[in-house]
Parts: C-alpha cells; structure tokens; sequence
C-alpha cells in the first residue's frame, strides 16, 4: 500500500503528514485490521528472501499494469504519442554507512557521493502527468550512457508495445560518418607521427639535461676562479640560457 501510495521512504508509513499507518478507512477498504508501524514493515523486508522480494515486484506489477494500460488507451484514444522518460536518479546514503551492498562513490546530486543510481522509466500520462514504469537499482558510479539500452527494453516490457526500429537510417548514419572518418583518418596519422616526433625530442632534451648542467656549473666555477664577468653575449650566459628553454640541441658557443 505504502509503495501504490506513492511513499518515498519507509518512514512516512508512520510519519509523513498523512501516515498510512493511521488510516483505517483506508485499510478497511483493503479488508485488513489495520497497518504495521513503519519500523515493524522494516524488519519484515529485510527478512524477505529474493524469491519472496521478487514475488512481492511481480504482484505491484499486475496491480499497476491494468492502470498503464488505461492511460495508453486514453492516448490511443486522442491519437497522441508516448512519450518515455528515462535517466538515472542518484540515491544517496551515509559516506560511513557499512551496510548498504554494492554502494559505490559516484555523481549524486552534483557531488560524489556513496549510494545507488535508480534506473527509472516513466512514461507521459494523460491523467496523471507521469506514471512510472520500473526502476532497477545500480551501484552509485554507473553512468546513463551504459543503460540506454536497459531503460527502453524496460519501458517496452511494462507498455507492452514496442515502435519499429528504424535501421536503415542508422545504416545511413553509420555511412555517413564512415566518409567523413575518411578525410580524417590520413590528418589522424599525421598528428599521431609529430606526436611520435616531439615525444622523441623531449626524451632526449631530457637526457641532455644533466650533461648541460654540469657544462653550466664547470663554465660558472671557471668564471668565478678567472673572475671573469659574464656578459650577454658570453659563453655562460648563452649557456644559462640555453639550459633555462631546455632545448634539445645545444650549438657549440665560443668566447
């Protein structure tokens, strides 16, 4: 009831402005004594093996399917498209929490966050305004890019109803990017040679590095022992130079 009920967390069974677990119109009308507080429910889920879990979602989904069904009627009906909707929502939990399985750090809510991320369809509804479809639970670091596929066989699962693919103007798609790839590839070769070349020239610019350094140190202790000043033009300060822009040939300079 609480899930029909459209209650987000446990806790607004026996919390939420409304408590469920307070109304015995409602629960009369269900042909039950009454509810269980919120922490009773609780408890009773997590003792729920996954046969008996996955029992529970096959029962919420012929409840749900006759009111899916109504609204693709009314669609139908008005001669209107259905439209999806489907992303994934970042479900947060405690960063020290210990006993949540298969949490992972991923975006969540505009920050990297430990948690899940729901895979959730929903479809336009005339009366309703959305009406959700399914949801399936993902570690927290999985992306939208890698469940395209997942949402709209899930959305084609529960409408029942699936659009003809149109591959052929994928295939022209794919051709058309296959001739402009053509044009590309031979700059893509080059680019990757100079990229070969100027690596080639960092290696051994790093290699003379030291040599250079100890030419620099002799010239800077002969200069001090002559005491000699170095001028612009001179031998050390054409060296100092040279070692500060780290280029990878070094011309001979003389005095």
């Amino acid at each position: 009831m609480a899930i029909l009920g459209g209650l987000e967390h446990l806790q607004d069974i026996s919390l939420s402005a409304h408590p469920l677990d307070m109304d015995q119109a409602v629960a009369e009308a269900w042909g039950q004594p009454g509810w269980a507080n919120y922490s009773g429910v609780s408890r009773t889920l997590s003792s729920l093996s996954w046969g008996e879990a996955r029992a529970l979602a096959q029962v919420l989904e012929r409840v749900d399917q006759p009111l899916i069904q109504s609204e693709l009627d009314v669609l139908r009906s008005r001669k209107q498209r259905l439209r999806y909707d489907g992303d994934l929502t970042g479900l947060p939990v405690s960063i020290s929490s210990r006993t949540y399985p298969h949490a992972a750090f991923g975006h969540i809510d505009d920050e990297i966050r430990l948690g899940y991320q729901a895979a959730v369809v929903s479809m336009e509804s005339p009366t309703y305004r959305r009406l959700y479809l399914s949801a399936a639970h993902h570690p927290g670091d999985t992306v939208s890019c890698t469940q395209a596929e997942a949402l709209v066989l899930a959305a084609e699962a529960r409408t029942r109803l699936r659009p003809r693919r149109r591959t052929d103007l994928l295939s022209q798609r794919i051709e058309a990017f296959e001739r402009q790839t053509e044009t590309t590839h031979p700059r893509l070769l080059i680019q990757r040679e100079g990229v070969r070349k100027a690596r080639d020239r960092l290696t051994e610019a790093r290699r003379q590095v030291p040599e250079r350094q100890a030419i620099l140190a002799d010239l800077e202790e002969s200069y001090r022992v002559r005491q000699r000043k170095a001028r612009p033009t001179s031998r050390l300060a054409l060296d100092k130079v040279i070692n500060q822009a780290r280029a990878p040939v070094y011309p001979e300079v003389g005095l």
